[in-house]
Order: structure tokens, then sequence, then C-alpha cells
């Protein structure tokens, strides 16, 4: 601004000196004239220096203050941070550091990990030489529910011995499809074989009932054992009847349909579930809502969504039933881009007998122990949905 204001100046001088210049010069003023020509041409000089410094202020550009060496770091670590994969290195006198931006969030940490988890420790102990996986679980930041991490780790030279970088994937989804998948894949072997096996039997069952009947009404003389032998033949055909509906059941329910996931108001979700609860327990069995303030959208199945959690809310609401104030809550939780939807109840829980059967089928030999003490410390039966 002052540049331009200075040019302004300048530029009013030059024709001021211009248009009194002539007319002194013709009325005699000879040094007038001259000192007038010498303003002008001053002023011009003056115009030109100051648009050469312009130019030259637009052209220069200002030295980097940071070296190249930085500079790579820097950009490192740019994309360390928005690698989705929490990354750690163990340095030689085996301290653990959060290597970027998904490890700080997971462990909760600006730098240092002063207090690694015990399966993390566990399975650096018993590291091999090379590279190898394995899983563990570990509980989410903010004290959530655990999740399943396939530990990898890597061998590399540093300043005074060998520095480990771990990567740790979270592999909790993966496992949870592949055991509904193979789920599904024998629910579907099974079915198959027995109504292989079933058809048969119905066919003919059906038609040895209808030749006994029909021999037993052209006999002129009907024995005692008649009658038993066609109760007994159509108590065949029933109960295979219904047994082969009831496995095509079982074969319907491993083709359910691919989700059609579609961003979805999760509170208007949660709404209308409550809606259909209360309609079935509400006098017998109290529901607890807890729902974040806000609008909560995510891209899920409505349809199977709803189902699903109506199916675990009426499973806590007969579990419940025996105690003397009968109580199912249904909690959404939203923290670091997850939501988490908790269903508990104050029922008895899991018979203890029967948690290690369910416990090793639903998890790994090696998380049996801590999925087993976490059921015995929690005072309410609960189930976790993660979306």
């Amino acid at each position: 601004m002052r540049v331009a204001i200075e040019t302004l100046l300048l530029l009013s001088g030059i024709i001021a000196a211009c248009l009194i210049t002539v007319p002194a010069w013709q009325h005699g003023f000879y040094a007038t004239s001259v000192l007038l020509s010498c303003l002008g041409i001053f002023c011009a000089g003056s115009v030109v220096d100051a648009q050469i410094r312009m130019a030259q202020r637009l052209k220069r550009q200002e030295p980097s203050v940071v070296r190249s060496v930085d500079r790579e770091k820097l950009r490192n670590r740019a994309l360390l941070d928005h690698a989705p994969v929490p990354l750690l290195i163990q340095y030689v006198d085996g301290t653990l550091h959060a290597a970027n931006r998904a490890a700080r969030r997971l462990f909760m940490t600006e730098g240092v990990l002063r207090d690694p988890p015990p399966p993390l420790v566990i399975a650096l102990e018993n590291d091999g030489t090379g590279p190898e996986k394995r899983l563990i679980r570990l509980a989410s930041s903010g004290g959530g529910s655990s999740r399943v991490y396939a530990l990898s780790v890597g061998k590399g030279g540093g300043a005074g011995g060998s520095v480990a970088y771990l990567a740790l994937t979270d592999v909790e989804a993966g496992l949870n499809a592949a055991e509904a998948q193979a789920l599904r894949d024998l629910l579907q072997i099974l079915s198959h074989e027995i109504m292989n096996s079933l058809t048969p039997i119905v066919s003919l069952s059906a038609t040895a009932e209808d030749l006994f009947a029909e021999q037993c009404s052209l006999k002129r003389e009907r024995y005692e054992t008649d009658d038993l032998i066609i109760e007994a033949l159509g108590t065949i055909r029933r109960r295979t009847e219904g047994l082969d509906r009831f496995v095509r059941g079982y074969r319907d329910l491993t083709r359910l349909p691919e989700p059609d996931l579609k961003l979805t108001d999760l509170g208007a979700l949660v709404q209308e579930i409550v809606r259909i609860f209360t309609a079935r327990w509400k006098e017998c069995v109290a529901l607890d809502v807890v729902v974040p303030s806000g609008r909560i959208m995510v891209r899920l199945d409505a349809v199977q969504m709803e189902q699903a959690l109506l199916n675990l809310l009426n499973n806590g609401a007969e579990a419940a039933l025996a105690q003397p104030d009968p109580q199912v809550q249904l909690a959404v939780e939203a923290a670091n881009d997850t939501i988490a939807i908790r269903i508990r109840d104050n029922g008895p829980g899991i018979d203890m007998n029967l948690r290690d059967q369910i416990l090793s089928r639903l998890y790994p030999s090696s998380l049996e122990e801590t999925e087993s003490d976490c059921l015995s410390r929690a005072k309410l039966s609960e189930v976790t949905v993660v979306a």
C-alpha cells in the first residue's frame, strides 16, 4: 500500500512538471524550467526504481528453514500417522513406543507405553527370531470392548542392537465373518445330508400307510394289530414330515440374504426397537435405553440389525424374569469412529459349567482364560455388537 501511494505521488509530480515546464520556458523563466525538468526526471527515475523493487519482491523466494533430512523425517511421520494399522517400535532397552496416530489412540499415550498390556508383553517374550504372526486380544481405548489383533513382528538393525517393528492388524471382523461362514457351511451340509435321508422316509412311510390301510379295507377279517400298525405308520409319517420342515427351516437359515447397507439413523432404529420390545414386555421387564445426544448415522442393514437386537433383548428379558426386579439395558456408545451397542440384563448369567464349552467355540484356545475372567467379573449378562 505504501509503495502504491508513493508511486501515485511521483506520477503526480511528473505530470505537474510537464505541464508547468513548457509555459515557464516560453515566458523566459529558464532557471525554473530547468529545475522543473530535473524534478520530473527525478520523479520518473523514482517510479522506475519502485517498480523494479516491487517486481524483485514478488520474485523473491524465502529460503527453507527445514533441512532436507528433517523434511524427509516429517514426510515419513505424516505417512505413518495416516496408516490405519497401529505401529509400535521396541528399542534395544525394551521400551515400546507408539509410532503413529492409530497406536497412540489404541494405547492412550503420546509416545512411550508406560504399562504395556500383558498379552502384548507375553507375545513379545515368546517371539522367535524371524517375523511371525500371532493373535492377541487387547482392550479398546477408554475401557471399551476388547478386540483381536494379529501381531506381526519384524527385526531391524538399530543403534546398539536389534530393533523390533510391530504391526497390529484388527482381525476381529474377519474372524467373526469366518466363524459365521463356517457355521453356515456346516448347517448347509448337515441339512443336505439329513434331507437326503428324510425325503425317501417320508415318501415310503406315506406309501406304506396307504397300502396297508387299503389292504386292511379289503380283508374280511381284521386283526387287533392292524390298527396299531396303521397308527405307527401314521406317526412315522407325521414325525418325518415334521423333521423335514424343521431341517428345511435350518437350511433357509444358512441362506440369509446379503445385507442391504444404507445410511441409517441409529436413534430412530433404537426407538422402533423400544416400541416393539415394550409392547411385549412392558408389564414384566423394565427397559433402560442409553443413547448419545445428536444424530448418529451408521451404514447397516436396518431390517437385519433390528431383528438381531430384538432377539438379544428378548433373550435378556427371558433370562431376567427370575429376578425380583427384571431389567434389560440397551446402550449405544460412540468412540473413535466406532459404534458399540451393548445389551445387558440382570439375569443369572451363564452357568459356570457351560462357560468353557461356549468360549471354546467362540474364541481361540489362547483367549479362553481372558474371556472367562471377564465373564466371571461381570455383574450383568452382556452382549456387545460393534459396527
